[in-house]
């Protein structure tokens, strides 16, 4: 088995366990990451890697302390596993900087990281990513306009983090379209 393979593996048990992030979601951060690996010829397979690994730990306390911790908790959660499968060092810094870099906290390495940060935050700038994101605060039984407000917000915070020009274009874009959809509860 390849890293992406065995990542995307980890990542799905560990969603089963820390009942988040939404599967889907993680989908859409990898879709967009291929995309975005493709355009700028980057290692697919550190990008894809990457990008599953990145929630690894993770909770579906909205602001817990898991949640705000993740990049850093979901790295040293992920270097063991990056150990077991055999990855090199110098891949091994590429994605555990990737991961704690995603939330912009710490300052990216290297254009993968980059990538994977604007793919991560992008789901959350696509309708799809919105309303999957909305379907989730309703499976938690999180009242509808509560809802609304928390996917507002996290479209907000992730368009910020954005630093390729074609996402931030598309985000721009696709921002307007959520907004619609939430017609008459926007900030």
């Amino acid at each position: 088995m390849d890293i992406v393979e065995l990542s995307g593996n980890l990542m799905q048990k560990q969603t089963q366990i820390n009942k988040a992030p939404a599967w889907r979601l993680t989908q859409l951060a990898v879709s967009k990451g291929k995309e975005l690996a493709e355009k700028y010829h980057e290692n697919e397979k550190l990008i894809l890697t990457s990008l599953y690994l990145a929630h690894t730990v993770f909770s579906p306390i909205w602001g817990g302390e898991i949640q705000q911790k993740h990049p850093n908790l979901s790295a040293e959660f992920s270097k063991k596993y990056l150990d077991e499968w055999r990855v090199p060092e110098e891949e091994q810094k590429i994605i555990l900087n990737s991961i704690q870099a995603h939330h912009g906290a710490i300052k990216t390495e290297s254009q993968i990281a980059e990538i994977v940060k604007n793919a991560e935050c992008f789901k959350f700038v696509t309708v799809e990513g919105a309303l999957i994101y909305l379907h989730e605060w309703g499976r938690r039984q999180v009242d509808y306009e509560e809802a609304q407000d928390k996917v507002l917000q996290k479209m907000q915070q992730k368009k910020k983090l954005l630093t390729l020009e074609e996402c931030i274009e598309e985000a721009d874009k696709n921002c307007q379209e959520i907004r619609k959809i939430f017609q008459g509860r926007m900030e």
